[in-house]
């Protein structure tokens, strides 16, 4: 499981993606407004207009050339696809689903291929692929005119009209509603209807607006080669600039949606995210918990095994206390008689043997003597043996005058105070 801290940065990563997200829907949101505005204020005359070119076109009126842009082919050698897609990803399927239906179409179709993509999503994919692009258009402006779209319609016309295609068709994503958006194919050059018994081909074709029942017959002023060599190329801008919109529409529409479901999906995703660190982080408290607890225990155990050592050396020193204190106490010996009528002056504590010969040599061979003794005296003693001074020296004859009483308990309690002969 990752760490707390792994968690949190992923948390945080979501969050910022998630504000990322918002931005991009309410951004979206504004923008599909008016694009859907725009495409259903056209829409209408759109339509009227692919009318209009139908009925020029199945007219028999005497003295009515046909239009070069209404004409079809016997025989289709080559075709061009004019592909809508955008310029921006984060619309969901949109741009995949035309750039599919776009190729299953051209599959189908069984013929040379020609592209023009408008849309940097468009021609990144066709490239990829292999597929023959002669010519892109990207970073059209969120309020196209008929202006921005004349080069793109330029250029299909003169392919068309010079014979290097036969068939000219737009493939881009018609505007349902704000949920749905379908991808089409719409027969653009010759503007005549397409109709193909292949029922998957059908499925992908734009349905074309029905021509009235009655045949319409139409007054040409001036005359009606000059009319049509007017209107027909504008009328031919015009499917490709409801193309456009209708795409524009679709695009943001896709765009909002999708980003609503990012959303949502990152506000799942952080509560999923907080719940797990959350329990992480009450996982690390309890381990913490658990080691305090545990640490608390060793120290008590050690406290316990030291209290109950220390309370035994106490128990068993109060035991040998109450042992020496009940044990009757033995008379003191008297110190022997170090030769001649002397004292064992060994008896002091501080005094050695070598000392003591030193001191008897100096005429001090009684504790009497050596009590009478002054420091300075026993210093000079000391100092003729060759022997240094002696620390416990000052003490010497207050131990002399207990042992000089035979004061045996008082001496042994005067010594129980000093510190190596010395005063503690």
């Amino acid at each position: 499981m990752p760490s707390a801290r792994d968690i949190k940065k992923r948390i945080r990563s979501v969050k910022n993606i998630g504000q990322i997200t918002r931005a991009q829907e309410t951004i979206a949101a504004t923008r599909v407004r008016r694009a859907q505005a725009r495409v259903l204020a056209s829409r209408a005359y759109s339509e009227k207009a692919w009318e209009i070119l139908l009925n020029v076109q199945s007219t028999e009126a005497k003295g009515v050339p046909l239009h070069l842009l209404l004409t079809s082919r016997d025989t289709i050698n080559q075709i061009m696809i004019v592909l809508i897609t955008s310029d921006r990803g984060l619309a969901g399927a949109f741009n995949s689903n035309i750039i599919r239906v776009a190729e299953r179409f051209a599959h189908r179709m069984k013929k040379p291929v020609k592209y023009v993509t408008v849309g940097r999503k468009g021609r990144d994919s066709m490239i990829r692929v292999g597929a023959n692009v002669i010519a892109e258009f990207s970073d059209l402006p969120s309020e196209p005119t008929i202006a921005t779209i004349a080069p793109i319609a330029r250029l299909a016309i003169n392919e068309f009209l010079s014979g290097s295609v036969d068939q000219v068709f737009i493939a881009y994503t018609d505007f349902i509603n704000t949920l749905t958006q379908r991808p089409v194919v719409l027969s653009w050059l010759p503007l005549i209807p397409y109709h193909s018994d292949d029922q998957v081909m059908g499925e992908m074709i734009k349905d074309v607006p029905a021509v009235s029942a009655g045949k319409s017959v139409y007054e040409y002023e001036p005359s009606a080669e000059g009319i049509l060599n007017e209107i027909v190329p504008r009328f031919t801008e015009l499917q490709l600039y409801q193309a456009l919109l209708e795409s524009q529409a679709s695009e943001h529409s896709a765009r909002m949606v999708a980003m609503r479901n990012a959303s949502d999906n990152a506000a799942q995703l952080m509560a999923d995210y907080t719940l797990i660190y959350n329990k992480v982080r009450q996982a690390a408290i309890t381990a913490e918990i658990l080691d305090i607890v545990g640490g608390a225990n060793a120290l008590q155990a050690s406290i316990d095994s030291v209290g109950e050592e220390a309370l035994m050396r106490f128990q068993q020193a109060k035991m040998e206390e109450t042992f020496r204190a009940a044990k009757p106490k033995a008379a003191p010996k008297s110190p022997k008689k170090a030769g001649k009528g002397g004292d064992d002056l060994t008896r002091i504590e501080g005094i050695g043997p070598k000392m003591a010969a030193a001191l008897r040599a100096a005429g001090v061979e009684t504790f009497a003597a050596l009590a009478q003794a002054t420091q300075a005296e026993l210093a000079a003693a000391l100092d003729v043996a060759g022997m240094r001074f002696a620390p416990s020296l000052p003490t010497w004859a207050k131990q002399a005058e207990f042992a000089a009483r035979a004061d045996w308990d008082g001496l042994d309690g005067f010594q129980g105070e000093l510190t190596g002969g010395r005063k503690a």
